[in-house]
């Protein structure tokens, strides 16, 4: 599990815009019910981790949707009941994205939720939570953190782990 971060201004409102609209469809209605007054904030959290790397929305692929909802959603503090909703409440809003043309595809990546939702109930049900680095990771690469001027690999790399 890992944090990819905030998107831009620009893509958070997209996506926000579209659960919005997607919640506020007949579509929605039961699949949200299912995941209760979580249903927006999952349906947010999912996108924005499908659109990690600054990708936009309607770019999104098939790999992106399933590390979205094994590495990121499965990892949110939901009830379970609300866990086992969310597959089924991601592959409709795929679905109603591409019904509303905003996201060609939106039914084969809907068809990739589907098959995935066994592997996400079961992380889910694990208690699978979001690690979040004190900071940023050092690369083998880059500078040594102890400031000795030599790379990473170089210097400190083997005693502390890396």
């Amino acid at each position: 599990m890992h944090d990819h971060g905030p998107p831009p201004a620009h893509i958070r409102e997209t996506i926000e815009l579209w659960v919005s609209d997607f919640l506020d469809r007949p579509v929605a209605t039961e699949p949200a019910g299912r995941v209760g007054p979580h249903a927006g904030a999952v349906l947010v959290a999912f996108l924005e981790a499908a659109c990690h790397g600054d990708r936009e929305p309607a770019d999104i692929e098939g790999h992106e949707v399933g590390h979205a909802l094994l590495d990121h959603v499965a990892g949110l503090e939901l009830p379970q009941a609300a866990h086992d909703a969310v597959p089924t409440l991601a592959a409709a809003f795929l679905q109603d994205l591409e019904d509303v043309g905003r996201l060609s595809g939106g039914r084969a990546l809907a068809a990739q939720v589907r098959a995935t939702a066994p592997a996400y109930r079961e992380r889910a049900a694990r208690g699978v939570r979001v690690e979040r680095r004190a900071a940023p990771k050092v690369g083998r690469n880059d500078p040594c953190p102890c400031g000795s001027g030599k790379k990473y690999k170089k210097c400190c790399m083997d005693v502390l782990g890396g």
